[in-house]
Order: structure tokens, then sequence, then C-alpha cells
């Protein structure tokens, strides 16, 4: 005899004590047929296993390079000659794009919408070097006394390039952090002399730590004033810039005061295209979330094709144990239970099973997640957004699944059920 509490459960919600009373027959199939449901669930568990482990790692990538974009600064916009992620482009073009000029620069940095432009140029340079320590590898980059304030660029020690550095093309030079630890594993850098590339430069400070950004070590580079290196025919160059507008809700009208500057500089007609690029972060972060889309594609075909192996299982155990319990569905029926009794007990019962899959493939999922995070070089974050999905498209393969079973169940005939033997 049920205890008083349940019989209160029962009289009162007849529908939610079947459903838990179907729930427990599912976990009790489970115990008691540990080897037919762990094969059943198998797929299942899989399917779960890489939604979990997947989104785990994708999230992870988009935490990380949430913060590598943050690290280049606050509102940060960037002219180039051209965009990342822009594609093929056809020699007539490619001709077209320049890179800026200092005048350019200037008069960009005029305009009342931005608050500071540091003008870069990117150098080629096969060796660092101080004494017999070598550093390889390295960036090295023309820069001029803006860059600190808008790529936030501060430093451990010593001090940043002047604009006096700047109009003297000074051999001076700023080390990333990672540079002046292979340079100088036990002395302090500032006021040594360096050579790139044969050229002597006095360190003057290092940079705090930046970290990564994509593919580029933002601690592996060396900073010199804009024309230390070479001093080339101004009509010929290679530089661009970085700019920062006065607040972040100037952004937009900073753009337009940058492409209307450099279009009229240019001389470009109404028509024309630029021959220029001004971007904002936003464009790395779109980029990255186009490269994602394509691994949250792939996850879901590989954890289609596991559940539907699981949701099959789950139909064929659900039909044998139709067949095996048909006496038990005509004695049911013949006390009272009605055609939705019987489904809902049978597709409870489904659900029950997909759902201990997707249980157990998320535990699993959780698992490998911590250990990729711990010992790989990937970085790994569960999503509480994505394990409820994860555990949600369980249940619903169960739902799915088990429908057929659940309806054929509850199509028998008392009379005939009764008499099987």
């Amino acid at each position: 005899m049920k205890p008083p509490s349940l019989q209160r459960v029962a009289l009162r919600y007849p529908m939610l004590f079947a459903m838990w009373e179907a729930v427990g027959m599912g976990l009790e199939g489970i115990r008691a047929y540990k080897m037919r449901a762990g094969l059943t669930i198998l797929g299942v568990v899989m399917g779960i296993m890489t939604v979990t482990g997947m989104s785990s790692i994708v999230a992870g990538l988009n935490q990380s390079m949430a913060t590598q974009i943050q690290s280049l600064g606050a509102s940060v916009v960037f002219i180039r000659p051209f965009a990342p992620g822009e594609g093929r482009i056809s020699d007539e073009e490619w001709r077209r794009r320049k890179g800026l000029t200092a005048a350019e620069i200037a008069a960009i940095g005029a305009r009342p919408s931005i608050a500071a432009i540091a003008a870069m140029e990117p150098l080629a340079a096969e060796m660092v070097k101080y004494g017999n320590e070598k550093a390889r590898d390295v960036r090295v980059f023309g820069v001029d006394q803006s860059y600190e304030f808008v790529h936030e660029a501060y430093l451990q020690k010593g001090r940043f390039i002047s604009t006096q550095d700047v109009d003297r093309a000074a051999s001076v030079a700023l080390l990333g952090a990672e540079v002046a630890d292979t340079l100088f594993p036990y002395l302090d850098p500032v006021d040594k002399e360096i050579s790139i590339d044969g050229r002597r430069f006095r360190v003057i400070g290092v940079v705090q730590r930046m970290g990564k950004f994509l593919f580029f070590n933002r601690d592996n580079l060396v900073l010199v004033p804009v024309g230390a290196v070479q001093k080339k025919d101004p009509r010929f160059n290679f530089l661009i810039a970085d700019f920062k507008p006065v607040s972040p809700e100037k952004m937009e009208q900073a753009i337009e005061q940058a492409t209307e500057t450099l279009r009229r500089s240019r001389k470009l007609k109404y028509l024309e295209k630029d021959n220029f690029k001004i971007f904002t972060q936003d464009t790395f972060t779109d980029l990255y979330r186009q490269l994602t889309g394509g691994i949250y594609l792939v996850m879901i075909a590989i954890s289609s094709i596991g559940l539907l192996v699981g949701g099959v299982g789950v139909m064929n155990v659900m039909l044998v144990s139709v067949t095996e319990r048909t006496r038990e569905i005509g004695v049911r029926k013949a006390l009272g239970a009605t055609k939705r009794d019987i489904l809902w007990q049978f597709l409870t019962e489904a659900m029950t099973l997909t759902g201990a899959g997707g249980l157990l493939g998320i535990a699993i999922g959780g698992v490998l997640s911590f250990l990729i995070n711990a010992f790989s070089p990937f970085p790994a974050v569960l999503q509480p957004t994505w394990i409820l999905i994860a555990f949600g498209t369980a249940v619903f393969v169960g739902l799915t699944f088990g429908l057929w079973p659940a309806v054929k169940a509850a199509r028998l005939d008392p009379i005939e059920a009764l008499r099987y033997e």
C-alpha cells in the first residue's frame, strides 16, 4: 500500500504521478538490463558528449578572442590598405591600394572627433641580438609617440618613444616582454645596445605583457621611432595607422571624418571606391564568428549522426519492451488505464532512457573540457546554455523515437493483450 502522502499526490495529480512512476520504471529497466540499455543509449551519449565538448572549446576560443581584441585597446579604429578577410583582389585593385603618408596621418589626427592617431611602419628584420643572445621571429615596427595612448601599451620600465625621438629618427628601441626575457635573462635591458640586422639601437624601455592576437605574439616585438630604420622617399611608403575617437559614442563620426579626409587627400571622385580600408575591432569579431560558425556546423553534423543512431536504438528497444509487456498493458487497460495513460507511460520511459544518456554524455563532455583546458593550448569553458540544450535534445530524441512504440502500445486491444503469452 502506498504511503498516505503518495496516495494524495496520486489522487490529486494522476498524470504527474503516472509520469513519475514511468520514470521509475525507465530507471529500473536501465538497472535491470545494464548492457542493453548501455548499448541503446551509446549513440545518444556520443552525440551529447560531442555537443558539450565542442561547444565548450568554441566558447573558450570566443572568450579568448574577445580578450585578445580587447587587448588591442578600447575603441581602436584601424586604417590599412586591405581589411582582414577581404578575399581575392584583382591586380588592378591591388595597385590602387596605398599606404598612408605622414601628411594624411596628420590631417586625420586634426579632425575634432579623433583623440589621437598612431602612425606605424611594419619593418622587415631577420635578427635581433644582444651579445651572444639572439631573438628570432621578432616583429619590428616603427611607431610614433601616440602608439602608447592608442594601444594602451604601458611600460614595465623605462620611457616610451617621444616626439623628439620621432623627429630625429633616433636609434632607440622599446622591447616587448618576451624579447627582453630572451636577450636579457639576467640583466636590466634599459640603456643597453641591441643590434637589429646590424644597426645599433639603445634600449629605452620594456613594454608590459600584452599577450597574443590571433597568430601574432605582441610580446615578441621591438618598437623603434618611425623612420629610424628606413629613410625612404616620401612618395613611397608603407605607413599604416590606428586611431582612437574622443569617446566610444563618437566612433562612427570619427570613421566618417577619417574617410572624408583620405578621399579628399587622394582626390577620389564621388563614384570611385575607397583605395583604403577603415575598420574596427568588430571586424575581427565578425570574422572569428564566421570561423566558429563552421565549427558549430561540424559539431551539429557529428552529434546528429550519434543522436540518430541512438534514437533508432531506443525505438528498437521500446518496440521489444512493448512486445514483452503486452500482457501488462492488457492488465492496466482492464483496470481503467486509458490510451493516453499508456502512451505517456512509454514515452516517459523512452525519454528517461535518452535523458540518462544525455546526462552521461554531459558528464563525459565536461570531464573532457576540463582536461582540454588544463593540458592543451585550447581554452575550454562549459556553457550552461549549451548544457541545457544538450539535455533537452537528448530528451527530445526519446520523445521523437519513442512515439511509434508508445502509439503501438496504446492501440493494443485489452482482450487480445490479456490473451498474449
